[in-house]
Order: structure tokens, then sequence, then C-alpha cells
């Protein structure tokens, strides 16, 4: 691994996920990384915005719990097919990223019906450039729309060998297509036509509603403290078993107070 960055102290704040509980994160500042370096902290479980990359470090806790999918394994369900038909008239495309005000203006609208703590903070166009928009040779984003209406976007990691899901927002008013599930399962099906491995969905907090989504993605894998992944559920939902004695328990333990 040959990463040149700026490793900060780690930072103790609020958790973003969990009311009331303290969080550690991992900063490290890169401007410059090549693919296979890009691979190696996803596999970490490092996740970014822009040219910062974290991950959280709360030993007292381990709730944040990284999801990925092996998608060679992955063949879609009849549920799945009847998304991609119910949505068939809808566009999607997989393009280099351009910041435009038609997507700030569609991000801005969805991190205001989800009432985020960031909302002030994410006001400025500027903010949402640097999250999104960092000249990395990896940096994609996945569009889905209707007509010349943008009804969705999804900005991605892709490498040779991995996909990751760093921000999905869309249009309320497509709901009946289930945008953001249209918009991970069209990425798995592009991920496995690229010969890629791994499509990575962020981390998964069993008591954070907002998360929930990630673990109906079958089958996949969890990586539970900071660089042990496992096998969890296969295509049919079964959880496989022995889990990992780190991972037993992992889905009621409360924490601490």
């Amino acid at each position: 691994m040959s990463i040149k960055g700026l490793l900060f102290e780690p930072v103790t704040e609020e958790c973003p996920y969990i009311d009331g509980v303290p969080s550690i994160y991992e900063n490290l500042l890169v401007a410059e990384l090549e693919d296979e370096d890009m691979e190696t902290l996803l596999n970490m479980g490092f996740r970014h915005f822009g040219e910062i990359f974290f991950r959280p470090l709360c030993g007292h806790c381990l709730r944040c719990i990284s999801v990925r999918i092996p998608v060679q394994r992955f063949s879609p369900s009849k549920s799945v097919r009847r998304l991609f038909n119910r949505a068939k008239g809808l566009r999607v495309a997989l393009e280099k990223p351009i910041p435009s005000t038609e997507a700030f203006e569609l991000y801005m609208r969805h991190k205001k019906r989800f009432k985020s703590k960031e909302y002030e903070v994410h006001e400025r166009y500027g903010h949402y450039v640097r999250s999104f928009f960092h000249p990395y040779g990896f940096n994609r984003m996945l569009t889905i729309r209707d007509g010349d209406a943008l009804a969705a976007v999804s900005h991605l990691d892709v490498t040779a060998n991995a996909m990751s899901a760093v921000y999905c927002y869309f249009d309320e008013k497509y709901g009946r297509f289930s945008p953001g599930k249209l918009a991970v399962y069209k990425e798995i099906e592009l991920a496995k036509e690229m010969g890629a491995q791994w499509l990575y969905l962020g981390y998964f907090i069993p008591r954070n509603r907002h998360t929930q989504y990630k673990i109906q993605f079958k089958p996949n894998q969890l990586m539970v403290g900071y660089d042990r992944w496992f096998d969890f559920m296969d295509a049919a939902g079964n959880v496989s078993e022995p889990l990992p004695p780190a991972a037993r328990g992992l889905f009621s333990r409360k924490p601490p107070p």
C-alpha cells in the first residue's frame, strides 16, 4: 500500500446514528489515490466524502458494520426483475461526475426531506462539490432520468475490482420506482458486468432505521471489528452459521450508556 496522506488525531463527537452515544472517528486526508489503494481502504472499512476518508474507532460499541455484496454471486430475484420491469421507462447511465445546479437542487430537497442534522452545513454549493466531485480517477455517478428530468443520483467509486456507493439522493415523486433500491440493484448489475468482485454499501447500524435497507441486498458480507469480513446472509436470506465469535449477539447488544 502506497497511500500518501495526512492522518489526523481521532475525533470524538456525538454519534450521528445513535442518539446519546459518543463516536470516535479516524480521519485521513488523501488528495491523490490509485485504484488499488482505494480498494485497500474500502477493505479496511473506510468511507469518504471528497478527499476526507474516515472510519469509526468506537471500540466500546462496534455498531457501525460495513456491508458489501459479492456481486458475482448475485442473481436477481423475481421482485428485482419486477422492479426493473416497472422502471424500464427510466434511463440509467454511469457517467463521469460533472457538478450541476440540477443535481445540487435534487440533493438539497433530499436532505431537507430527511431533516439531516447537517442540512445547514450542506446548503453551500461549494461544500457539495468538494464532497462528491473530487477529481479521483475512479469517481463516477449513476444517474436515473425520466426523459430529461433527473429522478436520482448515486455517487460512486469504481475500480477494477470494486464499486462503492458513496451517497444516493432522489426525487420523492418517483417513489413508486423505489429509486434508492433501483440504484443499488443497477450498481450490482453493472459491477458484475465489469468483472468486479464487490459492491460496498457503507455502514449498517442495527438500531438506525435509515440504514436498515442495506442488509436487504443479498448475498452479503459484514465486517466486524476493523479487518475481518464474513459471509452473513446467502441469496435466500439465511444467516450463515456459525457466526464468528465477535459477531454473536451483535444485533441484540445494546450500546453502552
